[in-house]
């Protein structure tokens, strides 16, 4: 995994983690909310495709990132986290999912 920034980690999937889309995971929606569980984050950003890091909201128990305006082929995502109690700050590992909206113009 590569580094994001010096004050950032990697750390095992049960701290932060990308539940949907799961790895491999193949979305054909034109629009779609991804799910993350982060306990105990005061906040939680997530990057699709390496662009700009993206505040999600939180709401019964997860994060939520909405997303729309994609193309189809091979994505990924990564999440990152503030903990509650200012300690280390962590990211997810990528997860890594396609998009086929071919079925979106019948």
């Amino acid at each position: 995994m590569r580094k994001m920034h010096s004050t950032w980690k990697s750390v095992a999937a049960a701290e932060i983690t990308v539940d949907y889309p799961q790895d491999k995971e193949v979305v054909t929606s034109p629009d779609y909310t991804f799910r993350i569980e982060a306990r105990e984050a005061s906040r939680v950003e997530i990057s699709i495709d390496s662009n700009d890091w993206q505040a999600c909201r939180q709401a019964e128990g997860y994060w939520w990132y909405d997303w729309s305006g994609y193309m189809s082929g091979q994505h990924q995502a990564i999440t990152r986290i503030q903990p509650q109690n200012d300690g280390q700050k962590s990211t997810s590992r990528t997860c890594r999912f396609s998009v086929d909206l071919s079925n979106e113009d019948l």
